[in-house]
Parts: structure tokens; C-alpha cells; sequence
């Protein structure tokens, strides 16, 4: 009888011992676990020797030790092969271990059909106080499924459309209308181009002589808010005030150097908000901005930047990812971080802290709530690619605003 309690008594210590070396096996594991992959755009950050990767780098390490989570970054281009959404598509299938757990995205990149095939939901990963935090920035990174709509990016940076001017421009305060221009009589420089819909000026500016977004979508054109908008690109190039140079340009960066270069005249570009940031601190000429010029001069914009999405299907590692998003998120790191890429936070109580010395808070202020999202490519149907080509034939002289409208209308009616 001693004998089988002492082979029942050594089997419960061999039970025992076992069960402590599974645990630090377990434990051991979750210290060994691999690095938590995050991709960062290259027009952000394009290398790691700039103050921004360093602010980054510092703020990482702090994360890292306290939680014992490694953090790998690597850098990529956007918008082309290789690029970030690039590399997602093509990978998903085929090699989903050399994705990312989670990379910031292009807001014009957001797109339902995307996020829903490649991307994760975030619905349920953060605490209620960051989504507080947000205000109303939530449904910058919400996307509209059929039970409504469903959280997939955390917003992060805000990019607003802006104008800019060298030469004093005589208008009320900083907003802007067609007839502004008109009597300053001041060249008109915007990225005309796009390869697949409507350009974003033109977009805003029809938006605000009361064209409506698409809708389910698909975009209906608005006649009179079309032809008012046309009728000023009419008037302009009647004046010599732009050129169909324009349509060649797919990015301010395309103008920048000329603008700047003369200085002297009266002019007025267009630009994002993160571009006049950079312009004000390397340039000597005293840059002022204003809202982009619409009909009325209403004072709208288009609001777009980055956010972050979630990659991985993994549950952990999506625990560990919001973990991280959440630290990225603390108030002071992400005010400086924002200001250090010439960004607006999308937390509305930093703007403060993160606008460069003497930017005007109100008017930034003012650019965020009356800003509306991009168009982004191939959305709203065949109306926003008529509505460019209009556009086109405009600046060209090929058509008066008149007969570009009709003819959009006519084109329409027979599809």
C-alpha cells in the first residue's frame, strides 16, 4: 500500500513539473514571438536619416521595452508596383507571410472594395477613449457595408487642400471666390491631371456650386454647379490666366519651383496643407494661404492624408498591433510626429501643438470642418471622367463652358 501512494504521489510531482515547464515554454514563446512588421510610405518618410524616423525610432524603443514587443519597419513606395496596396494585392494569396501586420495608407487609397478584400476591421480593437479623442474625424476611416457602416483605419495625419499666394491677393479675409481671381487677375496654378476620374480642385470646386458626392457609388452630375465651375476655367483661359499646361500635372510638386520662382507676380496655386508647411520653412518668400477659390467662396476643402490599417488575420497579432497603435497615439508623441511631417493630427485637441510657428489656428480650423474626402479613382461612375474631359476641351479652347456642359449631359444620357 506505501508503495502506490508513493508511485501516486511521484506521478502528481512529475505532473507538476511538466506543468511549470509547459508555462515557460509558453513564456518563452511570447518573448521569442516574431517582430511586429509595420510599413511606412515613402512619401512620408523616405529614409531613416531624417528627424521624423528618429522622433519615430525613439518612441518605438520606449514601446519596445516596456512591452516587450520588437518593432520592424521597413519603408515603401505608394501608388505604384511594389508600392504598399501593390504589394498587399499581390500578396495576400501567395505569400501572406512578408506582409505587414499593419502600414499607413493613403486616404484616397481607402477604398470599400480594397479595405473589405485585404484589410481588417478595427471595430472592436480600441479603447472608447482614443475613439473619443477622434471627435469627428471617425468616418475618416469608416467604410459603408450593407449593415452600415464599419470602422477599418484609425486616422492618423490629415492633409487639407489648400491655395497659396506670393503677392498680396484683395479678397475678405481668407476666402476665396472666382471673381476674387478674376479681378486680381492672378495666374492660376492646380494638378490638373488624372489618369481615371476627376481632378480634386475641379471636384471641391463643383462640390461648393452645389454638385453632390457620388452616391452607392455612382456620381450624378449637377448642370448649373458644372457650368458655373466651367464658366470659370473659360474666363481664365480668355485671360491668359492658365494654361492648358495644367492638365499635365499630377501633383503640385509638378509647379512648386516655378510658383516660387516668380515671386513677383501676381499668382495663386494650389497646394496641400503639408506642402505650404514645408514651403514656409525653407523658402524665404513670404507665402500666404488661402482657402481654395469656389463660386461663392464658401471656404470648403478636401480632407485627405493617412491612416492606419490592420493587415494580419492573426488575432494576436492584431491584439498587439492595436497595443502599438494605441502608444502611437499618445497625445505629445503624436502632436510633435504630426508637425515633424508637416501634418495636421487627427486629434483635434493637438492641433495646437503640432501647427509650425505662426500658422493662423482658425483658419486650419475652419479647413477641417468645411473639408469633404477625396474622389478617389475610378469612383462615382463614368460622370467624373466626362466632367474631366470638359474640362479638357475648356482649357484647350476646343468648347465654351456652354457647349462642354451640354455635351457632358448628352454623353451621359446615352449610356
Amino acid at each position: 500500500m506505501p508503495r502506490i501512494w508513493m508511485t501516486i504521489s511521484t506521478v502528481i510531482c512529475l505532473l507538476a513539473v511538466a506543468g511549470i515547464h509547459a508555462q515557460e515554454g509558453s513564456l518563452d514563446a511570447d518573448a521569442a514571438q516574431p517582430p511586429l512588421r509595420v510599413w511606412l510610405p515613402a512619401p512620408l518618410i523616405s529614409d531613416e536619416s531624417g528627424d521624423a524616423f528618429q522622433l519615430l525610432s525613439e518612441h518605438t524603443a520606449a514601446f519596445s521595452s516596456s512591452g516587450n514587443i520588437e518593432i520592424e519597419y521597413r519603408i515603401k513606395d505608394v501608388g505604384k508596383i511594389g508600392g504598399i496596396m501593390s504589394t498587399i494585392r499581390a500578396g495576400k494569396d501567395v505569400a501572406p507571410a512578408a506582409l505587414p501586420d499593419i502600414t499607413l495608407i493613403r486616404r484616397r487609397d481607402f477604398t470599400p472594395a480594397q479595405s473589405q478584400q485585404y484589410l481588417q476591421s478595427m471595430e472592436t480593437l480600441f479603447s472608447s477613449s482614443l475613439i473619443n479623442d477622434l471627435d469627428g474625424g471617425l468616418e475618416f476611416g469608416q467604410i459603408p457595408l450593407e449593415a452600415g457602416m464599419e470602422f477599418y483605419g484609425l486616422p492618423y495625419l490629415y492633409d487639407v487642400l489648400l491655395a497659396v499666394h506670393s503677392q498680396p491677393v484683395q479678397t475678405a479675409g481668407y476666402r476665396l471666390a472666382f471673381a476674387d481671381v478674376l479681378a486680381n487677375e492672378a495666374a492660376f496654378l492646380f494638378p490638373a491631371a488624372r489618369a481615371n476620374g476627376l481632378n480634386q480642385t475641379f471636384y471641391l470646386q463643383y462640390l461648393s456650386a452645389g454638385g453632390m458626392t457620388p452616391s452607392k457609388g455612382v456620381m450624378n452630375i449637377n448642370e448649373e454647379a458644372l457650368g458655373i465651375v466651367l464658366k470659370f476655367y473659360e474666363d481664365l483661359a480668355h485671360r491668359g490666366l492658365v494654361a492648358p499646361d495644367v492638365l499635365t500635372y499630377q501633383s503640385p510638386t509638378a509647379y512648386q519651383s516655378e510658383f516660387v520662382n516668380r515671386a513677383d507676380r501676381s499668382q495663386l496655386a494650389v497646394f496641400r496643407a503639408s506642402e505650404y508647411f514645408a514651403m514656409t520653412e525653407q523658402q524665404d518668400a513670404t507665402l500666404r494661404a488661402v482657402q481654395v477659390p469656389t463660386a461663392s467662396g464658401g471656404g470648403q476643402s478636401i480632407r485627405d492624408g493617412w491612416l492606419w490599417v490592420l493587415v494580419t488575420p492573426d488575432m494576436n497579432r492584431q491584439t498587439l498591433s492595436a497595443r502599438y497603435l494605441e502608444w502611437m497615439m499618445e497625445p505629445e508623441f503624436h502632436a510633435d510626429f504630426a508637425r515633424a511631417l508637416y501634418h495636421l493630427p487627427t486629434q483635434p485637441a493637438l492641433l495646437d501643438d503640432s501647427l509650425p510657428a505662426g500658422a493662423d489656428r482658425q483658419f486650419f480650423v475652419d479647413l477641417l470642418e468645411n473639408a469633404t474626402l477625396p474622389l478617389p479613382e475610378n469612383e462615382g461612375g463614368t460622370a467624373p471622367r466626362l466632367m474631366q474631359e470638359a474640362l479638357i476641351h475648356v482649357l484647350h479652347g476646343d468648347a465654351t463652358a456652354e457647349q462642354a456642359t451640354r455635351q457632358v449631359l448628352s454623353q451621359l444620357a446615352e449610356r
